[in-house]
């Protein structure tokens, strides 16, 4: 029933990163949590606000809800409860010009997931008359060409767009167990200064495998000269390790290129983009 729920919510998880490698995505896919800890006694709402900027964690564009016009969306967010099923509340994302807000009710303990359950989205690629490469949305057998394109392919994005909430402490974070996402040993709500912590990227459900770059992007990047991207790349189990120099939010992103077998796609890639929070020591 999980796997189902999960399959059904999930079928895409998520947006475009620029298509190319994390370091080239122009904007940033993300969730911001009001808070990424909670404890007491009674049960705890969180916001979530969901933007895509250049300014990291500075909202500039909302994703508008699937119903044209409308002023929330009920299926932009969901969440994995500590017991790994999906919570049952409703959680409606209003729409805000700039980003899209939600809060979510956290009533057991341990850590719950949260993430964007978009549809997939699919790029045609070509060359126009003067050899140079365009890019419309859509399947190449739908999108609106002109007549002289050449090199026309068409590639799918799968894209998890996702963040972690403990409540009166932590627990093994539920998996989604599609696309990308971040596993362990090191907790996503248990990151300070000083101290190294050691992720595994899987890709549906298992290890990502060698030779994944991901970048590490502390937020207020508007407050920058520099962006100050840290990138690391996957060992053969898929792992990689960082240790935090500064406290505040941070986007870790990533993408790797899948096989796709659908009509009409030439190829395929998940992305994923994932906020977490470092505390000071």
């Amino acid at each position: 029933m999980k796997i189902n729920l999960l399959k059904t919510a999930l079928i895409g998880a998520l947006s475009l990163s620029a298509l190319v490698s994390t370091s080239a995505s122009a904007h940033g896919r993300w969730l911001l949590p009001s808070h990424t800890s909670l404890s007491g006694d009674k049960a705890h709402y969180v916001m979530i606000d969901a933007s895509i900027s250049n300014e990291m964690f500075a909202p500039d564009k909302a994703f508008k809800p699937k119903e044209k016009g409308a002023e929330y969306d009920d299926t932009l967010l969901m969440a994995l409860a500590p017991n790994g099923e999906p919570v049952s509340e409703t959680i409606r994302a209003y729409y805000l010009k700039r980003k899209s807000s939600a809060a979510v009710s956290l009533t057991e303990q341990g850590t719950y997931h949260i993430a964007m359950t978009q549809k997939p989205m699919y790029m045609t690629f070509y060359k126009n008359e003067e050899g140079k490469r365009k890019r419309v949305f859509g399947k190449k057998t739908e999108a609106e060409l002109p007549s002289n394109a050449k090199d026309v392919t068409t590639t799918k994005v799968v894209s998890t767009v996702d963040t972690f909430v403990s409540r009166n402490g932590t627990s093994k974070p539920a998996q989604l167990g599609l696309g990308l996402e971040l596993s362990g040993p090191t907790h996503p709500n248990d990151l300070f200064v000083g101290e190294q912590a050691r992720f595994q990227l899987l890709q549906d459900g298992k290890s990502a495998g060698e030779g994944v770059e991901v970048s590490i992007l502390k937020g207020d990047t508007r407050y920058r000269n520099e962006r100050g991207e840290v990138k690391v790349t996957t060992d053969k189990d898929g792992m990689f390790t960082i240790t935090w120099k500064e406290p505040g939010l941070y986007l870790i992103e990533t993408s790797n290129k899948v096989t796709v077998n659908e009509e009409g796609v030439d190829a395929g890639r998940y992305a994923l983009f994932t906020t977490l929070e470092v505390a000071p020591e």
